[in-house]
């Protein structure tokens, strides 16, 4: 099972590419780097390729089928989407069974 500085890594590298194949890279992307509100560093377009980027790159290399987006996620007091940091902990939530302490 990935590591979550593993799927922090992957998420900054897909997140990255998502960015610079729309034109969007402007700064650098990071762990902290806000996906939603005003500071997102994405559009919403962006956010939904790169979600379902993250989505297949999880099934395809690593054999875990996550959804991400679903109704779970979206009612969550705190969003899981705020960083690349929170998504990553929800995918490790997701594969390993367990709820996430305050979520």
């Amino acid at each position: 099972m990935l590591q979550k500085r593993e799927l922090v890594d992957l998420m900054v590298a897909l997140l990255g590419r998502v960015l610079s194949e729309q034109g969007e890279a402007d700064g650098e992307v990071r762990p902290s780097s806000p996906l939603v509100g005003e500071e997102a560093v994405v559009t919403s377009l962006s956010l939904v390729s790169f979600i379902a980027d993250v989505e297949s790159t999880l099934a395809e290399s690593h054999d875990l089928e996550v959804t991400l987006v679903s109704e779970h996620a979206l009612s969550r007091h705190r969003s899981p989407f705020r960083t690349i940091e929170t998504l990553a902990d929800y995918v490790v939530e997701l594969t390993s069974g367990r709820p996430e302490p305050g979520g």
